[in-house]
């Protein structure tokens, strides 16, 4: 396998995650999880710009699908570096649902991330973050409070 595909499934099975990218909720999740499991300091490259589910980045969706033809030889016994894996923790607990949220996790992830984006590649202030999402991501309005919670508690946006 590439080392740069290995270390993707590196990544995502220290975060919890299935690298399936099966149906567009699967993919949507991935997209959003390696996002936000960069913020916390294990950078692997990708670079993410505003699209129609929020950051996006076209070089990792050509990398999951390279992961997906040699899934076969995924799993084999290699693990991150313990510093990132500890790291991936933090990004771990950010990804879990709040109690009370009733939303997938593509779209809990798909929340943090656009407004992590928002605020911190776009520079928005509230009101205009606010706008966007009831504009373009109306499914995820009703939990903004408790996604803006959540980063702020992992330390990706100021109290």
């Amino acid at each position: 396998m590439d080392p740069k595909i290995e270390v993707l499934d590196l990544f995502l099975r220290e975060l919890g995650e299935e690298p399936s990218i099966e149906g567009i909720e699967n993919r949507l999740r991935l997209q959003k999880a390696v996002y936000l499991g960069q913020l916390f300091g294990v950078d692997l490259g990708y670079r993410y710009s505003w699209y129609v589910k929020g950051p996006y980045s076209p070089s990792l969706t050509q990398d999951y699908y390279k992961l997906a033809e040699s899934a076969a030889e995924a799993g084999s016994g290699k693990a991150l570096r313990s510093d990132l894996a500890e790291r991936l923790k933090s990004a771990r607990q950010l990804l879990k649902i709040p109690p009370g949220v009733e939303l997938t996790k593509a779209h809990w992830y798909e929340l943090l991330a656009s407004l992590h984006y928002l605020y911190k590649v776009s520079s928005l202030d509230a009101v205009r973050v606010r706008e966007t999402i009831a504009r373009t991501k109306e499914h995820l309005v009703g939990w903004i409070d408790q996604g803006e919670s959540s980063l702020r508690r992992h330390g990706l946006l100021q109290q």
